[in-house]
């Protein structure tokens, strides 16, 4: 476990906050704190959202006069959730083609590889506005559940030829090694193959990769939310003022719709985009440092086993050498 102090520490933050999140209903203003004007005692107006931080509204308020602090802990369920399953996805899918691919059908890769080549010169981004924009480019009656589970597909598939091209891979470097090609030669299955000797490894790699895609898709989804892609689709509401035409808003308040409908009010009110540009900021950089934890843990175990093996070979050859000095031959005078 001292191996993982990281992992465990950033893990331990990230569940926390999804928590505090999920139980926002039970402590949590539902209508986010609003407050749009503010009045003196005569009844005058002397002050119009956004509010700047202050010790009422510590984060500061949007245009709407939403509490940008409450805003960030309701929709923090919504971002680490959908990041988390479609890195699941993506890992369990494109992992199982990818085994299926190297060993049942390794005439198929190539065929595979050249209808997805297309993906390395088209930008990811481009390619998920120009999905997307059907069903989330505007106001429309398709219900909430429809449009996520669309953009989950959409999200899923565009990385879902990467991993399995990554599986595949890797499994092809496992099955070059001795003991595997040992199984074969001694009549084991393909299925017996991947539960006793793959499995372990893909099972390290497929932890290690799901991180890997935790951070791909909070990146997207982020650009996306700065095209006016939200996750979960438009409000109707829009945001308060006077925009023509009317200015969208996220439904589901997730982090990079935040971002993305904040993001013209830049000058107006820098608060509002830069609460949730570094709550994004941390929980990458809190995700990355268990990946690179991981990464060096994962090349760590190789090593420790070589060196073992050396260590173990020395000793070896000192014991066979003490052996052949026990006795000493002299020429006889």
């Amino acid at each position: 476990m001292r191996n993982y102090k990281k992992t465990i520490i950033g893990s331990t933050l990230l569940l926390l906050l999804l928590l505090l999140s999920i139980l926002y209903p039970y402590y949590g203003p539902k209508d986010f704190n609003h407050q749009v004007l503010v009045k003196d005692d005569q009844g005058a107006i002397i002050g119009r959202a956004p509010f700047p931080p202050s010790e009422n509204h510590l984060l500061g308020t949007n245009r709407n006069g939403e509490d940008m602090h409450w805003l960030l802990l309701y929709g923090a369920k919504f971002t680490l959730i959908t990041a988390f399953g479609i890195a699941v996805l993506r890992v369990f899918l494109g992992g199982l083609f990818g085994i299926f691919l190297s060993l049942w059908a390794p005439f198929l890769k190539s065929y595979f590889k050249d209808f997805f080549i297309t993906f390395r010169y088209i930008p990811s981004i481009l390619l998920g506005i120009m999905l997307m924009f059907p069903i989330v480019g505007g106001f429309s009656d398709v219900p909430i559940s429809t449009i996520v589970t669309y953009q989950i597909i959409i999200l899923v598939f565009i990385g879902f030829p990467s991993v399995t091209l990554f599986a595949s891979d890797v499994t092809d470097e496992l099955v070059k090694t001795s003991f595997v090609q040992s199984s074969y030669l001694m009549g084991a299955s393909k299925l017996h193959i991947v539960r006793k000797h793959l499995r372990p490894y893909i099972g390290s790699y497929g932890i290690l990769f799901t991180v890997q895609q935790i951070i791909s898709t909070l990146h997207i989804t982020m650009q996306l939310g700065l095209f006016g892609m939200f996750l979960g689709g438009r409000n109707r509401a829009g945001i308060f003022g006077y925009d023509d035409p009317e200015k969208p808003a996220s439904l589901s308040n997730e982090w990079a719709g935040l971002i993305g409908q904040n993001f013209s009010d830049f000058m107006l009110a820098p608060w509002a985009i830069l609460s949730p540009v570094i709550g994004y900021f941390l929980v990458i950089v809190i995700i990355n440092l268990i990946k690179k934890e991981l990464e060096e843990n994962l090349n760590g175990f190789q090593v420790v086993k070589k060196k073992q093996k050396q260590r173990r070979g020395a000793r070896t050859e000192a014991r066979s050498t003490a052996r052949r000095g026990l006795f000493e031959f002299v020429q006889k005078l």
